[in-house]
């Protein structure tokens, strides 16, 4: 499924209404027909109920006021609230709300202090809460008394249903502002989920997410022009072949691994084995030769390779020559965890990605050694796959954090384009972004995955995926088996999770593909 900026969504409506035919009107009925489907069933289709409407003048109030005639049509108790002024009301509202005048349903413009008190008294007297006071074209920051109403909403303890998006949240990036939005218990999503659906804060606002198409054609809401997707099971498992029956080790995937240093073993550890439980048939971990020790014992499925080091536990410069002549022996190269950051291991790091003609995968310390030398990814021989956490991303963008996830997508698709180059960009909702313009957000993955190592784990799976296809699928089915491992582990127990745990059950969630 595609997931839509405002002004996409925009562009389907326009296109449903002036291509296909289909009026307004017509899919504010559907609209708010979901809606209505969607309390009923909240209320488990009890009609001894009572339900509170909020609805503002535009279209998302005129979704309310069709959900709150079906839900008359149910016998359900209805009470009703506007904010506005009815001149102000879209055409199709308008149309709506002189339906619920005929038939004799409790309107209620807000306007004085006494109209305030129906709004408490209504909303303790609810049962379940409907928001639709403005949705995708809410203007930040709120008016006064639309903030008002989302207080009164949130502080009464009931459910609450969101049109759309919940009221106050930027439908396109997931911010709130001074965080007046509507917490939504559900939120049905017209058409297809919008980034703010999506994103934190958002994406705790919106609850549970429910998406209705409200009758607009299928090829209408897959337009290829709206570069923004789920990776979920059904797209990952085109990516991931079953193993042929004639398989052997070196046709599964060689992979080199050059990582840690000294007090940094760990992360090289880890991402060997994972690559090992992805499916690669080799491994082999390049590490500076006083730690060769450490990791032959260790490790037992996994090559320790020793390299030239530039002092003890630290790699430079001089072990490119030892890498360089045997980079045709693998299908894939990650760079950087727990590689640490001694100057010398910067320079080896640029000038290795430089020369390397193999696929290479970029994590942890290894992206830490483009800061400030970013230009030189758009030089690489192969796009390179990077797997930064928001703040590398940041300083690698030389930005600050906070502005990198006020505008998440956008700077992860413009950097991507740019430096020609895969991010597999690490949050609460880790998004890869490809330099065809692409960004898919993962539907996998938990809170319990917040732990040393992960990282490393998921730069493993990355590098093992991308030995045997190319950077764009590689990149999405890592996302989906680290996140699907982490679930799995997580059946056990969120807190005290570790990365082992997700390494340990990578094995099931490819199976489970």
């Amino acid at each position: 499924m595609r997931i839509a900026t405002v002004e996409q969504i925009k562009n389907i409506d326009k296109t449903a209404i002036e291509e296909y035919g289909i009026k307004e009107i017509v899919l504010m009925e559907n609209a708010g027909r979901a809606v209505a489907r969607a309390a009923f069933n909240l209320l488990e289709n009890n009609s001894d109920k009572t339900v509170f409407v909020a609805a503002g003048m535009g279209n998302n109030g005129g979704d309310a006021l069709v959900a709150a005639r079906h839900l008359l049509n149910f016998n359900l108790k209805v009470k009703i609230f506007l904010l506005g002024n009815i001149e102000h009301f879209t055409g199709s509202a308008r149309s709506n709300y002189a339906i619920l005048l005929h038939m004799g349903a409790e309107l209620y413009f807000i306007k004085t202090p006494h109209d305030w008190d129906k709004v408490r008294l209504g909303l303790n007297l609810s049962d379940i809460v409907i928001d639709g006071l403005c949705g995708t074209g809410v203007r930040l920051p709120l008016k006064d008394d639309y903030k008002k109403m989302i207080a009164y909403i949130n502080n009464a303890g009931k459910s609450v249903i969101a049109i759309d998006i919940p009221s106050g949240v930027n439908a396109d990036n997931g911010t709130v502002s001074d965080g007046q939005a509507v917490k939504a218990t559900t939120t049905v999503t017209l058409g297809i989920p919008k980034i703010g659906n999506l994103l934190y804060p958002g994406v705790i606002y919106t609850g549970k997410l429910l998406t209705d198409s409200i009758g607009i054609p299928l090829n209408v809401l897959n337009d290829t022009t709206i570069k923004q997707r789920f990776i979920d099971k059904n797209l990952t498992k085109k990516f991931l072949l079953p193993r042929p029956m004639n398989a052997y080790k070196g046709s599964c995937g060689r992979v080199l691994v050059i990582a840690g240093s000294t007090g940094y073993t760990g992360a090289a550890s880890l991402c060997s084995q994972a690559a090992l439980r992805a499916g690669a048939g080799l491994v082999t971990l390049g590490t500076a030769e006083s730690l060769y020790p450490i990791f032959a014992g260790k490790m037992t499925e996994v090559i320790v390779k020793p390299l030239p080091e530039e002092k003890p536990g630290i790699l430079g410069i001089s072990a490119i020559n030892l890498i360089l002549p045997r980079e045709e022996s693998y299908d894939s190269i990650l760079i950087g965890p727990g590689l640490g950051r001694d100057t010398a291991t910067l320079q080896f790091v640029r000038e290795l990605v430089n020369k390397i003609k193999k696929p290479v995968i970029l994590d942890a310390d290894a992206i830490f050694a483009f800061s400030g030398h970013i230009d030189e990814l758009a030089k690489c021989f192969t796009p390179p796959i990077l797997t930064p956490h928001l703040g590398e991303m940041a300083n690698l963008l030389q930005i600050k954090v906070k502005e990198l996830k006020a505008d998440l997508w956008s700077y992860a698709r413009r950097a991507s384009i740019k430096y020609n180059s895969i991010f597999i960009l690490k949050s609460e909702k880790t998004i890869v972004a490809c330099p065809d313009g692409n960004i898919f957000l993962t539907t996998v993955g938990n809170q319990g995955m917040a732990t040393a190592g992960c990282g490393d784990v998921l730069a493993g799976i990355t590098a093992a995926i991308r030995a045997e296809t190319d950077a764009k699928k590689a990149a999405i089915a890592a996302v989906y088996l680290h996140g699907k491992a982490g679930d799995i582990a997580a059946q056990h127990g969120m807190i005290g999770l570790i990365a082992s745990d997700i390494m340990n059950n990578i094995q099931t969630a490819r199976a489970n593909l």
